[in-house]
């Protein structure tokens, strides 16, 4: 008897090594902090003094930093010691990211780490990223633990085949486009040749903090209306896309004039960047969108911004609350040198709530 229970105490142990050799972390929400995000995971490993080891789509020489949905694997033996470390991302918004942490939603993610390999894992999120404030959602309870991990501005960028006339977009043509989604096009213009042309708003799906500060930050009250087109270049009312890439896409397209709302990184897909508006005649950014000096975001001249929030559920794991506090460092880290978002100690204002005052 004492044989069989020696024996079956070692294959427990045996059974209970093979399992703490992998440890699994899932992350969820804003699709328009995912670069930095991207870049910060990838460092975690070697700060952490191990090596990344795989992903899953292949880095690509960096394209990959724009994937909805991303798993990296590798070792962080400061932390974690010699187990593999697999970290599961896939983004759908700032809202939704919450949401799947408030009522544990199960989310589609890469189940391994191996180039091309489409096979998907339903999985809770651990951790979710988020463009706004927990309150700014319809998820509210229960409470999650917010960190404040950065700064993300956001642009008003308009489609390639605008007129290059405009520049600007103030907040009340930003109020009239948000009620019924188009507007003539002599209304940003001012030339009576273009009362017959149209201007169509493009945007994200309810989902997305760029979308909820965008409405909070221009004061807009009700449900704004959207377009966009569809093969053919026909437009009409549409939902709001999932990621900031499809409105960047639509932008990008020969469908005639448009504006929409993105993040930095996804507004340089749109004519490298050159097709941003002033916002009330200032551009988040003075000089060039590759090496951008943020000073209207840190001096409190350009509002449409917002806090990045990392959140976590009160009852995180041990394992979960490390990964917490390894990937805001590294965030911060990597925020010293982007040309998308800010680190928050650049800030010399504040606001208390998306879209509110901003002040010293």
């Amino acid at each position: 008897m004492k044989k069989i229970l020696t024996i079956l105490t070692l294959g427990g142990l045996i059974t209970a090594s093979t399992v703490q050799a992998q440890i699994d972390f899932y992350l969820t929400g804003s699709t328009a902090f995912r670069a930095n995000t991207y870049r910060s995971i990838r460092q975690m490993y070697v700060s952490q003094g191990g090596a990344l080891t795989g992903q899953n789509p292949a880095d690509g020489g960096g394209n990959a930093s724009g994937s909805n949905i991303v798993t990296w694997t590798g070792t962080m033996p400061t932390s974690f010691g010699g187990q593999t470390v697999t970290i599961h991302a896939s983004y759908s918004g700032s809202a939704a990211g919450v949401q799947a942490l408030v009522q544990n939603l199960s989310l589609t993610f890469y189940a391994n780490a191996t180039a091309g390999n489409g096979t998907i894992a339903s999985h809770q999120a651990d951790l979710a990223l988020s463009d706004v404030f927990q309150s700014s959602t319809a998820y509210q309870k229960p409470a999650l633990i917010d960190s404040t991990v950065g700064v993300q501005p956001f642009t008003y960028t308009k489609s390639v085949t605008t007129p290059a006339g405009v520049t600007n977009i103030t907040i009340q043509q930003l109020q009239s486009l948000q009620s019924g989604g188009v507007l003539p096009l002599s209304y940003f213009t001012g030339n009576a040749a273009d009362d017959a042309n149209l201007i169509y708003l493009t945007g994200r799906d309810p989902s997305s903090g760029t979308r909820i500060t965008s409405q909070l930050d221009s004061l807009f009250i009700g449900s704004p209306l959207l377009w966009a087109p569809d093969a053919g270049c026909n437009w009409a009312p549409f939902t709001g896309f999932s990621s900031g890439s499809g409105v960047s896409g639509v932008l990008a397209g020969a469908c005639g004039p448009a504006i929409g709302y993105l993040g930095v990184a996804d507004s340089k897909n749109v004519n490298g960047g050159l097709n941003i508006l002033s916002y009330d005649g200032v551009k988040p950014f003075y000089g060039l969108i590759t090496a951008p000096d943020w000073t209207p975001v840190t001096k409190g001249l350009y509002s449409f911004w917002s806090y990045e929030h990392l959140f976590k559920r009160s009852t995180a794991s041990a394992n979960v609350t490390t990964f917490n506090s390894l990937l805001k460092t590294e965030i911060n880290n990597d925020l010293a040198t982007s040309t998308t978002a800010l680190q928050v100690s650049a800030m010399k204002v504040s606001r208390a709530a998306d879209g509110g005052p901003i002040s010293p």
